[in-house]
């Protein structure tokens, strides 16, 4: 559950974004990409298949692949298709597909395809050159040279992709929070952040929110879901999922990077949350 001041605090930066129309070649399976993915689909057909379930993509309708989620992809003759690939984060690490209910699909409105033309409009150059996510630049979604770009068109820029991502939150996911627990989970997620890489104590996050570790336990569970050693394994394992796709690190190198004191912890940590090995994981995502 998400307080409005929270989710104003949505960071937004785009990677690519363009109007496309692709054939059969566009066929791809154990796609991983460290981005989140908007498709608005305006004729032909298609499949999509984020973690392995099947999703039809139909004219008229608009689709999210969340990042870090394995998918796979299926044109059936020809697909013609606007798609926006961004990253979205929130205050302090706060992860939006954790605290709001979000459908993959939903029926586009009118004005969406004026959005997205007026995205591309002021961002002409992000369109991709290759449709193939195995053959995209590695890395080159950290790189596109986007700081040239005028103030209000960075400003608009975020608020079109902002009512894009909003079409995908469902109704009845939205909520408060009580300012003494929204500032409360803001310090919490502010100092896990800024020492994620090392040795984060209960005590510690306890003390600084001046309470019990028993109280401050429940107190986080009711507002994250889950307990605080499980939320930093799960940041932990999301920061490997990056260095994983996007470096050539050793898996000693990013155990230790990202704060597991043993490479054996890591992997085991790895596994649960994302059902595979570090390894697998690599191999699955490949060049972006």
């Amino acid at each position: 559950m998400i307080s409005p001041g929270l989710i104003n605090e949505i960071k937004i930066h785009i990677f690519n974004t363009a109007k496309c129309t692709v054939e059969q070649e566009w066929n791809y399976s154990n796609i991983i990409s460290p981005f989140s993915r908007i498709y608005l689909i305006t004729e032909g057909e298609g499949y999509i298949f984020p973690d392995n379930k099947l999703l039809q993509l139909k004219p008229g309708f608009m689709y999210l692949v969340p990042s870090y989620t394995l998918c796979g992809y299926h044109c059936v003759e020809n697909l013609s298709h606007y798609y926006l690939h961004f990253s979205h984060q929130m205050s302090d690490g706060l992860k939006i597909f954790d605290q709001l209910s979000m459908a993959q699909e939903v029926k586009s409105l009118p004005i969406d395809i004026h959005l997205f033309d007026r995205l591309l409009e002021i961002n002409p150059t992000l369109g991709l050159k290759y449709s193939d996510p195995n053959i995209y630049e590695k890395s080159s979604w950290k790189r596109n040279p986007l700081d040239h770009r005028s103030n209000s068109i960075q400003l608009e820029t975020e608020g079109i992709i902002k009512q894009l991502f909003s079409r995908f939150i469902q109704s009845g996911s939205s909520g408060t929070l009580h300012l003494q627990k929204q500032s409360f989970i803001k310090k919490t997620f502010e100092f896990i952040s800024n020492h994620l890489y090392e040795e984060i104590r209960l005590e510690a996050l306890a003390s600084l929110a001046c309470c019990s570790t028993d109280h401050f336990t429940r107190q986080f569970k009711s507002i994250t879901g889950m307990r605080p050693m499980e939320f930093i394994n799960r940041k932990r394992v999301e920061k490997a999922q990056e260095l994983l796709i996007t470096t050539t690190k050793t898996q000693r190198n990013i155990s230790e990077e990202i704060g597991f004191n043993s490479q054996q912890y890591y992997t085991r940590m790895f596994k649960k949350i994302t059902n595979t090995t570090p390894e697998e994981y690599r191999r699955m995502g490949g060049l972006i």
